[in-house]
């Protein structure tokens, strides 16, 4: 199957043989949308023979032999699609079959919205804050330092993960994690994230990006995805994955002049 033939271009970038991965894959066998995907993974590492996909899924696997970091993998992966639509999944996560129905079908009638995300839930069915405002320095301070730990419940932390919200209706927002991204793709012609943020902040910045663009996300609570989040930089912040969440942070900072623009930073710490 060519790519050009495809209608969804989906891409996964698989770090040191995910366990996750034959589980992602068989969910996208699983689809009921009738359209026809084009599914890409590359590995980003080093690893063994590429698990056997699913009866009736097509797979082209990239093996890269250096860690590219996620935003370059993908790239590499956008620039071998010819696809109105790319899919961004990590392997951890498992669409339900009617997830991409949902999705192509809202923004397919909607042509000014640049992305869709679907709502995530965790492995145990309940929801998970995958939608936020942009950042500000107190946000930042409360969610990336040890400060976050005596205000749990802060205003600030609620508005910037939207949590006082039900997640019921469908609605514009300011970005959404990475882990699973439907994207217009007129709106990233050669690169979906900047090269440049090795792990973490690419999806801040290209929802930032688009939405200055005139192209905003939009979360759709009827499209669903169960995602094991790890968030290993977190677990372990002396880890690889935490210093280039550092890393990622700081040049995200740098490029932006701040944190973001959300309606939110005009309130007071």
């Amino acid at each position: 199957m060519s790519a050009e033939a495809a209608d969804v271009g989906v891409i996964l970038v698989d770090y040191r043989s995910d366990p996750q991965l034959p589980s992602a894959l068989s969910a996208l066998a699983a689809d009921t949308s009738g359209r026809i995907l084009k599914v890409i993974v590359v590995q980003n590492s080093p690893t063994t023979s590429p698990p056997i996909p699913p009866p009736g899924l097509a797979v082209e696997w990239i093996r890269s032999a250096e860690n590219l970091g996620f935003g370059r993998a993908v790239n590499l992966a956008r620039a071998r699609l010819h696809t109105p639509w790319l899919w961004v999944l990590n392997p951890d996560v498992q669409p339900a079959p009617n997830a991409l129905g949902i999705l192509v079908d809202y923004i397919d009638t909607h042509p000014n919205v640049g992305i869709i995300v679907p709502k995530l839930l965790h492995t145990d069915g309940q929801l998970q804050f995958s939608v936020r405002t942009f950042y500000d320095l107190p946000t930042l301070l409360l969610r990336r330092t040890p400060l976050g730990r005596y205000f749990p419940n802060h205003p600030r932390l609620r508005r910037h993960l939207m949590s006082d919200w039900d997640h019921a209706d469908t609605r514009e927002v300011d970005w959404a994690l990475g882990a699973c991204l439907l994207i217009r793709s007129a709106v990233v012609p050669v690169e979906v994230f900047d090269p440049r943020l090795f792990l973490y902040f690419e999806d801040v910045d290209l929802c930032l990006r688009l939405k200055l663009a005139g192209w905003p996300t939009v979360y759709h609570p009827q499209a669903t995805a169960r995602h094991l989040h790890a968030q290993a930089s977190r677990h372990n912040p002396l880890s690889r994955a935490g210093f280039e969440h550092i890393k990622s942070g700081l040049r995200f900072i740098a490029k932006h002049r701040g944190f973001g623009h959300s309606p939110e930073a005009a309130s007071t710490f």
